[in-house]
Order: structure tokens, then sequence, then C-alpha cells
């Protein structure tokens, strides 16, 4: 143990005693260093194997996705949701009878309590905020 304190020491001491440039130089070489070295694993991990290896068969999982894609992501929707218009053409103008095909009057089906409910709600909240 004492060796390898004095080991540290000793490379505590050599860095000490260089330049700015020189640790500028030295963190440059690391870096490259270890790029290349990042670069050639990721080189070496994604070579391929013999031909006489490879499986290819109805259900051969790649090596790279050992998961199958139909796991991993939800099916394609249909283009179409029956019972929904997507668009309408745009109109100009409307007429009543137009209109009528979207109105629903609240008041027919009794809807007119919902709104005293609801505007009192708004009135209390409204009361409470500084």
């Amino acid at each position: 143990m004492e060796k390898f304190n004095q080991f540290i020491q000793a490379i505590q001491n050599w860095f000490q005693k260089l330049t700015a440039v020189q640790k500028r130089h030295l963190a440059l070489v690391c870096t490259v260093v270890f790029a290349a070295l990042l670069t050639f694993s990721v080189l070496m991990s994604n070579r391929t194997q013999d031909s006489d290896d490879i499986y290819y068969g109805p259900d051969r999982i790649n090596i790279f996705s050992p998961i199958p894609a139909e796991e991993l992501f939800l099916p394609d929707e249909p283009d179409y949701l029956p019972g929904v218009i997507l668009e309408r053409e745009q109109r100009s103008s409307w007429t009543e009878s137009d209109a009528l095909e979207h109105w629903r009057d609240p008041l027919r089906f009794g809807e007119e309590k919902w709104r005293g409910e609801i505007e009192a709600a708004i009135d209390e909240f409204l009361e409470r905020v500084p």
C-alpha cells in the first residue's frame, strides 16, 4: 500500500509541475484516446457474425432489438372512425334549419336549474378570490 501511495504522490508532483499549455495538451490527448477507444468498442460491438451462424427463420429476432417491434409499438389506427365527421364543408352563411341540427335548447330539457347552480358556484368562487 505504501508503494501505491508513493506512486500517486509522484503523479501528483509531476502534474503540478506542468504548465497550463502542457495541461491543455495532456487533456486533449486523453480526450482523443478516449474517443478512439469508444469508437473502436462501438465498431467491434456492431460487427456481424459469419453467415453460417445467422438464423433466417420466420421468428428471427435481431440481436440489436431483442424485443419484437409488435410488442413495443401500438398498431396503426384506422384512417377513419365510424360515426364521426372528420370535416365538413365550410359555409359562408347559415340558415335557421342548418343551425337547428346542432342547436340544443337548454330550457327544453330542464337544464335551467343547472344554470343557477353553476352561476352560484362561480359567484362563490369569485368572492373568495382576493
